[in-house]
């Protein structure tokens, strides 16, 4: 069935609410909910990656050549198609769509799978029930895709009779009363705490607005014309092309927007040099300047500095209106290169940050084109050089961040419910673990060396004991007495403790007969010195196999 554009807005608004507490919905969206079967959630309407419908999201949005980030969901389609758990608690996949419900080709694709996967197959239930009003079709909407409408509609006809026996409005207050009831004693605790969306369609029903005229009041929103025509915020810079950020460097800066600096330096009062380079001259002028302005005196030409510079056009107005335009755009030196160099490989890209679709500016500007390359070919190598070796250096420190963020998450994931999963697997890994480290324990030499020797030791040292019983009679020593021992109470006390037991061990080494015992410490020595030499063959062959 098909149903006014207004009307139509005005129902999914409704479920829009209730899922993400928006009118029009939050495209980036991410929700892990402890105890929720459904796993991950996303988008303007929370699909889920349990059902496989988060599969089928990031599939229509990876197909899209338009898509600012769709070559980098590509990667994790595999895991969405096969329901992975293991991206609930992956940071970087959930920042990755944080970050896209910003794109716009996102939100189209949203928009438009939302439609095909909820509200079509609602519109079909709808019909096949017999619902015509708006309102009657929201409440058939939301119970799609929240989930179980074909139950919990078998329940209230069985309960409540045929909606064609009992007219619209009757059966569909006794459906939002039946869902209420089952939701607040669902055995999942989580569902309880979803009455409030059968209590807002209830207020709904006591108004007597089952054509979902607007306004609209639910749960503290107010859904009005000008709510549903609001368009989603198109995050986009209007400063035109970013600027560098100057400062102090071997070799120096150069470039027009260097020529700028000095120029407003100058008309501000300070000795700046004139020939578009960022030298130590400039660098005492910029430093004195924003001492001046109280600034941080750093030498960083960044935003806060330039914006003071660009404030110099009110005060001291240049005499050729030329020099007022705003510092430009001055290109990376490496671009000067891009064509020379190899590129990135695609491992090496998918180990970058993320980049926020806000930060993917379009940028145009009237007033200033890129300025060419420096003509110092040598001083823009080095300077590409160093770039790289900074990207490299960034890309290793994100990537130790993200394994400390996935063993975090993984902490997290299991104190926040998904520990049964978690325990499990580490249980199954360390009996794994177990078995393999004692096959290859009893299938080791060194490892039977070791349990010999310690066995012979403990024999010996065991054995001393007895006879020392057995022979200090015979020997004729006197079997030392053992000392009054009381409980230290000062320093000094521990000092004499010390000193008793010393002459105590002593006494009762003399009168240890060492004939017999010698040949099996030295079995014992034997064995030890055995098993190190073959603990330093094995660690030798593991660091061979693992140079291989």
């Amino acid at each position: 069935m098909s149903m006014a554009a207004p009307q139509k807005a005005a129902a999914q608004a409704i479920v829009n609410i209730f899922e993400t507490g928006s009118i029009r919905g939050n495209y980036g969206d991410v929700t892990l909910m402890r105890g929720d079967s459904g796993q991950l959630t996303y988008g303007r309407s929370q699909t889920t990656l349990a059902s496989g419908n988060l599969y089928l999201l990031i599939n229509d949005y990876a197909a899209r050549a338009d898509g600012a980030l769709s070559a980098q969901f590509k990667p994790y389609l595999p895991l969405l198609e096969a329901c992975d758990p293991s991206l609930n608690t992956n940071t970087t996949f959930r920042r990755l769509l944080k970050d896209a419900g910003d794109d716009p080709v996102m939100q189209e694709v949203q928009d438009t799978f939302f439609d095909r996967v909820y509200w079509d197959p609602a519109m079909r239930s709808a019909a096949a029930i017999g619902a015509q009003t708006p309102l009657g079709c929201g409440i058939v909407y939301d119970s799609t895709v929240h989930g179980s409408w074909p139950h919990v509609r078998d329940l209230t006809r069985k309960h409540a009779g045929e909606l064609a026996d009992l007219g619209e409005k009757k059966w569909m207050a006794a459906y939002v009363k039946e869902r209420r009831n089952w939701l607040a004693t669902y055995p999942n605790p989580l569902l309880h705490k979803t009455v409030y969306r059968m209590d807002a369609f209830q207020a709904i029903i006591d108004a007597g607005n089952w054509n979902l005229d607007l306004p609209l009041a639910v749960r503290g929103f107010s859904i009005t014309p000008a709510a549903l025509g609001e368009t989603t915020p198109v995050k986009v810079s209007a400063d035109g092309a970013p600027r560098r950020i100057l400062r102090l460097k071997d070799p120096p800066m150069t470039g027009a927007d260097v020529a700028w600096l000095q120029e407003r330096l100058v008309r501000a009062g300070f000795r700046a040099g004139e020939d578009s380079v960022f030298d130590s001259e400039t660098d005492a002028a910029v430093r004195a300047f924003q001492q001046s302005n109280d600034l941080s005196s750093d030498g960083v030409v960044g935003p806060v500095t330039r914006s003071a510079l660009e404030d110099i056009s009110v005060i001291t107005p240049a005499p050729s209106v030329t020099l007022d335009l705003p510092m430009p755009a001055v290109a990376p030196v490496q671009a000067a290169f891009q064509s020379q160099l190899p590129s990135l490989d695609d491992d090496t890209t998918a180990s970058a940050p993320t980049p926020s679709v806000s930060d993917m500016h379009t940028h145009a500007s009237p007033d200033h084109a890129p300025a060419p390359a420096s003509a110092d070919a040598v001083a823009q190598i080095k300077s590409h050089v160093t770039h790289e070796v900074q990207v490299a250096v960034a890309r290793i420190q994100h990537s130790q961040q993200q394994q400390h963020d996935d063993l975090w998450n993984a902490v997290v994931g299991a104190l926040q419910g998904n520990s049964g999963t978690l325990v499990s697997n580490l249980e199954g890994q360390a009996i794994a673990d177990g078995r393999a480290f004692v096959s290859k324990a009893l299938a080791s030499r060194p490892t039977w060396a070791a349990a010999l020797s310690v066995l012979l030791l403990v024999f010996t040292e065991g054995r001393d004991a007895l006879v020392w019983g057995e022979h200090l009679p015979k020997m004729g020593l006197p079997a030392p007495s053992l000392p009054n021992i009381q409980w230290p109470q000062t320093s000094a006390d521990w000092s004499h403790l010390g000193t008793q037991a010393y002459a105590y061990i002593h006494g009762l080494a003399q009168a240890l007969p060492a004939g017999w015992q010698t040949g099996l410490r030295g079995a014992a020595a034997a064995l030890i010195a055995y098993l190190l030499v073959r603990l330093r063959q094995r660690r030798s062959a593991e660091k061979k196999i693992a140079a291989a």
